[in-house]
């Protein structure tokens, strides 16, 4: 079964052909428990502010200052893509954020991931809701209210693609509320092993001393940081032992609780641990490069 991912897009108006990206989010799941696997959020810097709707914009927070560091919509799109990759798209009135994606792949040429035809959209879902009278709204923040889940920041892209799947769950009988949050470790049990997924051979030194950076960051979180980057290397030659090397990653992939993406570059290598992460069920998240 295909995972799910459910997306969230925040804009300047509702016309993909004239309005822009501000923020996109994903949150993957897997499809048979709704367990979260993978979650990441971009801001997207606007071109065209001149052409914003004045509504839209009154209520999805952007101003100049907090956009500040937003990337262009090719890089964001980089980001979001793995985490779409393969999966069926979910989320409240979905049609619309697939939509403006739709045209951002298409206006920045960027590929667009393998994403299934299908639509999973939690507003038909709640449905039957509104015609018993059980809601007199299918918005995202009406639904919340009436399942008592938490909504604090609405028109937030990840507060909302994580409503969104709260609200899957409590929409599909089958499914129970599960934790999509890490663990955090008590003093007394072992840190959440994390592995470090970065670039390397297109600049070793360079990226050797990022994942160092991303490394101590990751210990004063109390986290173990799993990084074959800075110690592979000195018994592995990666140009003539590629697949050991990549065959050596993947096993101490399988030793780790999470996966951290650093960055808006996808190497083959981390693609494939990616992939193995996704098999295998390890949480992803994606962070900014450090």
């Amino acid at each position: 079964m295909k995972p799910l991912a459910f997306i969230d897009c925040e804009t300047t108006g509702l016309d993909p052909a004239r309005h822009e990206i501000l923020e996109i989010a994903v949150v993957r799941v897997t499809p048979t428990t709704l367990q979260s696997i993978a979650e990441t959020s971009v801001r997207v810097r606007p071109t065209r502010i001149a052409d914003a709707d004045p509504a839209a914009m009154a209520v999805n927070g952007y101003t100049p200052e907090v956009w500040a560091d937003a990337m262009t919509l090719h890089d964001a799109l980089a980001v979001v893509g793995p985490c779409l990759e393969g999966a069926i798209l979910a989320g409240h009135n979905a049609s619309f954020d697939r939509a403006f994606l739709a045209s951002a792949w298409k206006r920045t040429g960027v590929p667009r991931p393998k994403v299934d035809h299908h639509v999973m959209d939690t507003a038909c879902l709640a449905w039957p809701l509104l015609v018993s009278g059980e809601v007199d709204s299918l918005s995202l923040s009406a639904l919340c209210k009436h399942f008592g889940i938490e909504h604090a920041e609405p028109h937030r892209a990840l507060v909302d693609a994580r409503a969104s799947l709260e609200l899957a769950r409590r929409l599909l009988p089958s499914f129970r509320p599960v934790r999509s949050t890490p663990v955090a470790w008590p003093d007394n049990a072992r840190p959440l092993r994390v592995y470090v997924c970065h670039p390397y051979r297109d600049a070793p030194e360079k990226n050797a001393c990022s994942v160092r950076a991303i490394c101590r960051a990751l210990v004063e979180e109390r986290c173990l940081p799993v990084a074959p980057h800075l110690y592979l290397p000195a018994f592995v030659d990666e140009s003539s032992e590629r697949e050991r090397a990549m065959a050596l990653c993947l096993h101490l992939l399988d030793a780790c609780d999470e996966l951290r993406v650093y960055g808006s570059v996808v190497s083959e290598g981390m693609k494939l641990e990616l992939e193995h992460a996704d098999r295998q069920g390890i949480p992803v998240r994606y962070e900014e490069a450090l």
